[in-house]
Parts: structure tokens; C-alpha cells; sequence
């Protein structure tokens, strides 16, 4: 958060179990004869509207009741999520965002889910390779692959390199680690690791992480964001400045509702979005597809039987940014951000 907004057509942002199901089937799977389907997500950030977006539309598509359990209490309170679900007897299919690749009790009760009968995949932010047996597959990011189109346009951005400082919320997701990693490769040596902040999920602390990282390392050349409300908590603070924002380059990923003015107003220079929606869309059906023993329609979702990566692009301010002329040519999927706001609308959404 892998992975991949404020409002969106899809309901309360911050309500647990919100969702659809079709018109007159009521609130029980028993009752519609529809597969019931939850999604637990790693955090309550505003990314998760478009992977609700996605989850309804194929709710609606799939015929299957779809829900959605929002974490904001850490590791212990995504177990607890996900304890409540093995707790639904009604529930068919879980897909998980893993709030950290290799946590214990997390992986221990995605185990339970399979024993008792449900089917997993983990969606967005993926369990560690060891944990593999704890999902029938992943669908989300490459995030190694993003964070190397993120390394690529902050090099191309400032080609003399320089110190880079990152933010996020748990440094031991697998989404934070491969975004991380991914990004010094594609940045190249010029780049020096200075520091990597992590708030926990708190916004506030994540605004406050990066006042003192700018106080800390005054000759900073870079603020990297790892999470999607880390861009929001790096443009706040880069607007305050004036001087910083004319030293440092801002490198993020994903597009919550405030960092589309964020981007438009060149307080952020590069934004790897990811494509939240069509996780939500994929998951549903692959889920629709393992219950019902589809074999063809899981290959449909997952070709190589293990994963599915939706991809990226990469959103700049304008068309005259270095990032949209040279990183095109080097094969990126790079728009401007009145591009990706044309997209959004055709979704119903107001960011990704």
C-alpha cells in the first residue's frame, strides 16, 4: 500500500464492513445463494476507496457479496480482523493486505481461514516467500519493479543524485521493503540511504516524521514516500518551505484525493500510481473462480497460477516534466496528472 482517497462512489471511507451486494438479496449469502466475499485491509487509508470501487463493480459483475474490514489498529488489530472473519460462517473468500510480510499472528490465522474451509489471497502488500502456503496467490504491485520506475524518475529528475530520506508506515511490509530497495536500484549509486521514518499508520506522526527529517538532514536531495498518505504528509510540510521545496525532489507512490492538488501544483514531482481498483475488480473474481473450482477463470486472473501484478504509471505534473519526455522512451508508463484525473472520472473515482 503493496501497496495501490477520501471519498469515492463506494461508500463511507472509514466504516468497517461497508460494501454492496445486488438489489434484494439482503445482507446474508445463505439468503442470495451468492458467494460471500471479504476483503481486510493493512490500514485505513484513503487508497483502499478504489480497491473498493473495484471489489463492488465485481461484486456486481461475479455475483458475489462483497465486504470490506478497514484495520487501523496495527498488526494485533488486523489479527483481530481477520479473527472475526474465520468467526463468519457465511464467508466464502478472504483477501488480505499483510500489515507486515513475515508477522506470526497475521500468517497464523490466514492458515486458519484455509482450515476452515475459506479460500485466501493476499492482495496489494504480499506475505513473506515462507508463507507462501498461507494463499492460493497474490494480486497487487510488483513493488520491486515500482520502486525502480520511482528510482528512475527521481534520477532522471535530479541526475547529479543525492541523499534520500524515505517515509512510511511499517518499514517491514513487503510493500514498503520492495518499494525501498526497488528505488535504489533504479535510482542508481548518486544516491545515498540517509534514513527511513515510520509513523505506524499515524498521520500525524507522519507529518511530524518528516519536519524532523528536513531539521535532521538540512542537505537532503530527496523525500521519498513510501505509503499513500505519505505524499500528502511531504507536500504539507514542502509547501511551508519554500526553500526546501526548491532543494529537494519529491518522489512518491499512489495518488490519495489531496495529492492530485499535491501533484497539479508541483509539490510532488513524481507519483508511481498503482492500480487499486483492479485489485479489488481481479480479486473478487479470482475468489468467485477458487470457490467455485473454476480452474479456468483462476488462470484468467492469476496466468501463472501464483500471481497477478497490475501494473503502474507514473504521474507527473505536465507534459514538459523530464520524467514524461525521457522516461517515456525508456518504456515507463508515464501521464500527467489531468491525464490520470480524465481516468479516475471514467472510474467514478476521485483518486487511486
Amino acid at each position: 500500500m503493496l501497496g495501490l482517497i477520501a471519498t469515492s462512489g463506494c461508500g463511507d471511507a472509514g466504516k468497517e464492513g461497508s460494501g454492496t451486494s445486488a438489489p434484494g438479496t439482503g445482507d446474508s449469502s445463505k439468503k442470495s445463494g451468492m458467494p460471500k466475499i471479504m476483503f481486510v485491509t493493512n490500514s485505513n487509508a484513503d487508497w483502499w476507496n478504489a480497491v473498493e470501487k473495484g471489489m463492488e463493480d465485481g461484486g456486481k459483475e461475479f455475483g458475489c457479496e462483497v465486504r470490506m474490514k478497514r484495520n487501523d489498529g496495527g498488526t494485533q488489530g488486523q489479527v483481530e480482523k481477520l479473527k472475526e472473519v474465520l468467526a463468519l460462517s457465511d464467508v466464502a473468500g478472504v483477501a488480505v493486505s499483510a500489515i507486515e510480510a513475515d508477522a506470526p499472528g497475521v500468517i497464523d490465522v490466514m492458515r486458519e481461514l484455509q482450515k476452515a474451509g475459506k479460500f485466501v489471497i493476499a492482495i496489494d502488500s504480499d506475505v513473506a516467500p515462507t508463507a507462501s502456503d498461507a494463499r492460493s496467490g497474490y494480486i497487487g504491485t510488483n513493488n520491486v519493479k515500482a520502486g525502480e520506475a520511482a528510482g528512475r524518475a527521481g534520477a532522471t529528475l535530479r541526475p547529479d543524485g543525492g541523499k534520500v530520506v524515505a517515509f512510511v508506515g511499517t518499514s517491514s511490509a513487503a510493500n514498503a521493503r520492495e518499494r525501498e530497495e526497488g528505488f535504489f536500484k533504479g535510482a542508481g549509486a548518486k544516491f545515498t540511504r540517509v534514513e527511513t521514518w515510520q509513523d505506524g499508520g499515524d498521520h500525524t506522526k507522519a507529518a511530524t516524521n518528516v519536519q524532523s527529517a528536513i531539521s535532521k538532514t538540512p542537505d537532503l536531495g530527496v523525500l521519498l514516500g513510501l505509503w499513500s498518505y505519505n505524499a500528502t504528509a511531504i507536500a504539507g510540510e514542502v509547501r511551508k518551505s519554500p526553500e526546501v521545496r526548491k532543494k529537494a525532489t519529491v518522489v512518491t507512490f499512489d495518488l490519495d484525493e489531496k495529492a492530485v492538488a499535491d501533484i497539479a501544483e508541483g509539490f510532488i514531482d513524481a507519483s508511481v500510481c498503482q492500480n487499486p481498483y483492479e485489485m479489488g475488480y481481479q480479486g473478487v473474481k479470482v475468489l468467485k473462480a477458487l470457490i467455485q473450482k473454476d480452474e479456468k477463470a483462476v488462470k484468467e486472473v492469476l496466468s501463472d497460477g501464483k500471481t497477478r501484478d497490475t501494473g503502474v504509471r507514473v504521474i507527473v505534473p505536465k507534459g514538459d516534466s523530464p520524467v514524461f519526455k525521457q522516461n517515456k522512451a525508456k518504456g515507463d508508463d508515464v501521464i500527467t496528472i489531468e491525464e490520470m484525473k480524465s481516468w479516475l472520472a471514467s472510474k467514478g473515482l476521485k483518486s487511486s
